[in-house]
């Protein structure tokens, strides 16, 4: 799973599966998805923190380590991606009636701030999702090439940053290159972040189906490709929670 602060926890798809023509609405009435998804994470921060802060003596987390942490920490769980798109549809719908004043965006708008607050609620109730070491989403790598035995093709890659424990983050976003005969494939990593003791590589030629190539230590910036892509497991989906804070009891995972 990815943490809170890997970016955007929902996208426009996720807002379709609840409105089919949210795209069209958007277009319509000049609405900016993306900042309305930005704006609503910024509200669900605002209340993880106040939420944590009040928690702040479990598992030994003083109030001062929880404000130096932020939500660094926190995982990304469906329950919070749900209560993500219900405040998300409703900052729409609310800008939609504004604009127009129309009694049927009014609903929604309604309707949408209500199933946030069920969706809010059920999700505090399930519990904060917390991991004790987070590792961060990796940055996008650089590829590029060099002489080699190698056969041209195309490649795209992602790769994760793995920390001492072996706990992968989230995946970085794929990029692809296109190589020719005589030339491999070489990554490289962006600097990686302190607890980060090696990184993944993740190479396929179709974007679909990137397999686990090699564990590069964190000390070594690059990555040759000598032979493949070689089939290994799957892309991972990031780290799960360690512990779940609900209420006032700490739960824990496993």
């Amino acid at each position: 799973m990815a943490l809170f602060t890997d970016g955007l926890i929902s996208e426009a798809a996720d807002l379709q599966r609840y409105e089919n023509a949210i795209l069209n609405l958007a277009t319509a009435e000049g609405i900016d998805l993306g900042a309305k998804l930005a704006l609503a994470q910024e509200d669900l921060a605002s209340e993880l923190l106040l939420f944590l802060f009040r928690r702040a003596s479990f598992r030994d987390y003083s109030f001062g380590i929880r404000r130096a942490l932020g939500l660094k920490d926190v995982v990304v769980t469906h329950p919070m991606r749900q209560w993500h798109v219900h405040r998300t549809l409703a900052l729409i719908y609310r800008d939609a009636y504004n604009n127009q004043l129309n009694d049927r965006y009014q609903g929604k708008w309604a309707e949408y701030e209500q199933l946030a607050k069920v969706s809010s609620k059920n999700y505090f109730q399930l519990g904060v999702g917390l991991v004790q070491d987070p590792v961060p989403r990796a940055e996008t790598p650089a590829l590029s090439t060099v002489p080699g035995p190698a056969q041209e093709g195309m490649y795209y890659v992602s790769i994760t940053w793995v920390n001492g424990a072996g706990h992968e983050g989230a995946p970085s976003r794929f990029v692809q290159l296109g190589t020719s005969d005589g030339q491999q494939l070489v990554v490289t990593a962006s600097t990686r972040p302190e607890n980060v003791t090696g990184w993944n590589v993740y190479v396929a030629t179709s974007p679909d189906a990137m397999a686990f190539q090699a564990q590069v230590p964190a000390i070594t910036s690059s990555w040759i490709m000598e032979s493949g892509p070689n089939p290994g497991s799957p892309l991972p989906g990031g780290q799960e929670p360690t512990w779940f804070v609900v209420d006032h009891q700490v739960s824990q995972r496993g």
